[in-house]
C-alpha cells in the first residue's frame, strides 16, 4: 500500500485563515448590503449648529437692526442708495427716525454725515450738483460753493422750497420737521460741537 502523504501543518494553518478571512468578508458584504439598503430611512437628518444656521444670510432670522448708511447714503424702509435730501422728499419715514439715523451716523463717522448733511441743504436750493467727499475733504467753502454754481439752473428761479405743488408742499413740511427735530436732537450734544456748527454754518453763510 502506499502511504498516505503528510500534509504540512503549514498548509492546514493556510486554509483555517483562509477560511476565517473569507467569513469575515461574507459578513462584511452581508452589512454593507443591509446598510445600502436601510439607506434613507433609519437615518435622521441632524439639527443645525449655531455655525451652519449662520449661513445662507441671517438663516430666516430676523435682519440687523439699526442705522444703514454708506458713504453719505441712507437705508431705510427697504430703499437703498438714497440720499437725505430723497429720503425727506419722499416723506415716507418717520422724521424722528431719519434724525436719529443721522445722528448714529455722525456718531460713527462724522465726516460721512455731514457731507450727507451739506448735500441735503444744497439741493434744498435747487442745485443739481453733488458734493463729493474728495471735495470735502481738500476743498475751501468757497470753492465748493464755486463749483456748485455752476450747478445751478439759471433758466428757473424755482427751487424746492419754492416750487408749487402737492409734492413740493409735502416737502416743504417735511424740511421743516426735519430741521425742528434735528435741532431737538442735536441741543445738547452734537449742535454744540464745534466741528459740525463751524462746518455747516460757514458753508450755509457762504451759499
Amino acid at each position: 500500500m502506499i502511504a498516505a502523504p503528510e500534509i504540512p501543518t503549514d498548509f492546514n494553518l493556510l486554509q483555517e485563515s483562509e477560511t476565517h478571512f473569507s467569513s469575515d468578508t461574507d459578513f462584511e458584504d452581508i452589512e454593507g448590503k443591509n446598510q445600502k439598503q436601510g439607506k434613507g430611512k433609519t437615518c435622521k437628518k441632524g439639527k443645525k449648529g449655531p455655525a451652519e444656521k449662520g449661513k445662507g444670510g441671517n438663516g430666516g432670522g430676523k435682519p440687523p437692526s439699526g442705522p444703514n448708511r454708506m458713504n453719505g447714503h441712507h437705508q431705510q424702509n427697504g430703499v437703498e442708495n438714497m440720499m437725505l435730501f430723497e429720503v425727506v422728499k419722499m416723506g415716507k419715514s418717520a422724521m424722528q427716525s431719519v434724525v436719529d439715523d443721522w445722528i448714529e451716523s455722525y456718531k460713527h463717522d462724522r465726516d460721512i454725515a455731514l457731507l450727507d448733511l451739506i448735500n441735503f441743504f444744497i439741493q434744498c436750493s435747487g442745485c443739481k450738483g453733488v458734493v463729493t467727499a474728495e471735495m470735502f475733504r481738500h476743498m475751501q467753502n468757497s470753492e465748493i460753493i464755486r463749483k456748485m454754481t455752476e450747478e445751478f439752473d439759471e433758466d428757473s428761479g424755482d427751487y424746492p422750497l419754492t416750487m408749487a405743488g402737492p409734492q413740493w408742499k409735502k416737502f416743504k413740511s417735511s424740511f421743516c420737521e426735519f430741521i425742528g427735530v434735528l435741532v431737538r436732537q442735536c441741543q445738547y450734544s452734537i449742535i454744540y460741537d464745534e466741528y459740525m456748527m463751524d462746518t455747516v454754518i460757514s458753508l450755509l453763510t457762504g451759499l
